[in-house]
């Protein structure tokens, strides 16, 4: 790490994306616990937020929005582990400061809204520093400011230990190429409220992480899709979504490769082929509506080399 820094210097900027949901959430055999929580992200680089930290010497750390009143407590905890883990290694002089968050993430739907603003705000105070912290402290600093925390650290498909704070296994280099379509089934949710895992037991959900690993090993779509299927069908214990069968239905009769969906949250996204012709795609997601499902008009590619 570099010299501390006078907290006169210019101001930390941080960014992170958010999410939608999740291709596969449960309870998984980890070489830390034996058996944990865990979760795959859906990422998505449309939504996030932006942090801005100005470091001073007022011994605290304030934190203000400019997209509306919203809680930042999280993002406040995370700032302040950040400027004292930064602290003790000598690598920022400051004792508090200022953090402004711009997000662009709707708040409660699933969509790692929190946790953006968490890694937003750390990296803002790292930049202060001209420091680049490793995933694992990253991680283990995400999940302290908010007891459950999203990978969107990471560049790569992952198995996260969502919370205690470690990858529980790397699932390969990167996502077949795929558009998602966005529909709402509710409003939002308190995540902390809800148990870690739907009704899979351990083996099941062993099962779907063995055949995720090799759907994105072979750039297999169609595979992910069923794995995220079934994972939205086991979280209806946990978190039940009306009308999920019918939806799953509808997506399938419009030629879906499957359905995922915001477990801890009330977003769900339809899954096509990177190359479904949009036409077809117009009319599967008319076929949705009419079974009464907000969707949205513009899909969203997710994987591949975009």
């Amino acid at each position: 790490m570099s010299a501390p820094r006078s907290t006169s210097r210019g101001r930390g900027v941080g960014r992170s994306t958010g999410h939608h949901g999740e291709f596969l959430q449960g309870r998984f055999r980890c070489p830390v616990e034996g058996e944990c929580p865990g979760l795959v992200t859906v990422p998505i680089g449309t939504v996030g937020s932006v942090a801005v930290f100005a470091p001073d010497a007022s011994g605290a750390v304030r934190a203000r929005t400019t997209g509306g009143a919203r809680d930042l407590g999280k993002a406040r905890r995370a700032a302040e582990a950040t400027l004292a883990h930064l602290r003790e290694r000598g690598a920022l002089g400051c004792t508090g400061g200022e953090l402004r968050i711009a997000r662009t993430t709707a708040v409660g739907l699933g969509l790692g809204s929190s946790t953006a603003d968490v890694l937003a705000a750390v990296r803002a105070v790292a930049d202060c520093a001209d420091v680049e912290l490793d995933a694992d402290t990253v991680a283990r600093l995400a999940v302290a400011a908010e007891g459950a925390s999203d990978p969107l650290w990471a560049d790569r498909p992952i198995l996260f230990a969502h919370r205690h704070g470690h990858v529980i296994e790397d699932l390969g280099a990167t996502l077949p190429g795929m558009l998602l379509v966005r529909c709402v089934l509710g409003g939002p949710v308190d995540t902390l409220a809800l148990p870690p895992a739907g009704s899979g037991d351990v083996a099941e959900y062993e099962e779907l992480r063995g055949l995720l690993r090799h759907a994105v090993a072979a750039g297999d779509a169609a595979g992910i899709g069923a794995v995220a299927t079934r994972s939205a069908l086991l979280n209806q214990s946990r978190h039940h979504k009306p009308g999920l069968d019918r939806l799953i239905a509808a997506a399938e009769r419009g030629g879906a490769l499957g359905v995922q969906v915001a477990h801890s949250g009330n977003v769900a996204g339809l899954l096509f082929e990177r190359e479904h012709p949009r036409e077809r795609l117009r009319r599967a997601c008319a076929r949705v509506r009419a079974v009464g499902f907000r969707v949205s008009d513009a899909p969203i590619v997710i994987g591949g080399a975009a």
